[in-house]
């Protein structure tokens, strides 16, 4: 089964790469395996669960960072149903983009689920982030900004953005600095600050570079982002890290 869970991790990062055309499942040679649905249908049918977590945590991370957030959610509800008590490093992952997609479902959906399920996740944030802010704190400032957004809080809301990109950059998680910057500039486009918008899906897409993961580049929302890091105002990422907790 170590060869299921390489293809299913493989194929997550073929398509965070952008290399279009190669076969993540081609290494399974009988051919019985072609698909995530295969491999989950092999992880099922043996009775892995740790095979079908690992397969539902990489789908999880594919669907979310592409914007598919009802594939995203239904991979972290079907993880969650599938996990243990111990909290593998997988398990923060999840919890952390459960989060993200919740809020993101909350605010076109208005369902009073999804607001529960974000809240969650900030509780879960707030709990680890005592033990290693560095591993966490730029974590909870994004949840918590994307929660402020929600109640309609977009002061509060921009520090914490502003918060979560600065974290990000001082601990090196450059994706979770793209992360944050994409989601700020989708917070500014809908609160009408264009040109602000603009700078940080540049930002975003210069993260996502460095990352190398290229396929996200070809998102409908880096089109038009012609700007590139040297010419953001550095101001853009300073917040203040504490913040303000959110209700």
């Amino acid at each position: 089964h170590g060869l299921v869970w390489y293809m299913s991790f493989h194929a997550m990062v073929v398509e965070l790469n952008g290399k279009k055309g190669r076969d993540p499942f081609a290494v399974y040679k009988n051919g019985s395996i072609n698909n995530y649905h295969d491999a989950l249908a092999y992880a099922e049918t043996t009775g892995r669960r740790r095979l079908m977590r690992a397969i539902y945590s990489n789908r999880l991370v594919e669907a979310f960072f592409f914007g598919r957030y009802s594939e995203a959610m239904d991979m972290a509800e079907k993880y969650r149903n599938e996990s243990e008590i111990s909290m593998p490093i997988e398990h923060v992952l999840n919890s952390f983009l459960e989060g993200l997609t919740a809020f993101h479902l909350a605010r076109s959906e208005s369902c009073s689920r999804w607001m529960e399920l974000g809240e969650n996740s900030i509780h879960s944030f707030r709990s680890w982030a005592v033990h290693s802010a560095w591993n966490f704190d730029n974590k909870l400032f994004l949840l918590e900004a994307e929660s402020y957004f929600c109640h309609g809080q977009y002061d509060k809301a921009e520090e914490k953005y502003q918060s979560a990109i600065e974290s990000s950059r001082l601990h090196r998680f450059v994706h979770e600095e793209g992360l944050a910057c994409e989601l700020f500039g989708s917070f500014c486009k809908t609160r009408g600050k264009s040109s602000k918008h603009i700078e940080l899906m540049a930002r975003a897409r210069d993260c996502y570079k460095k990352w190398e993961a290229y396929g996200l580049l070809e998102k409908d929302c880096f089109k038009n982002c012609d700007t590139s890091c040297d010419s953001i105002n550095p101001g853009l990422s300073i917040g203040n890290e504490k913040g303000v907790s959110p209700p």
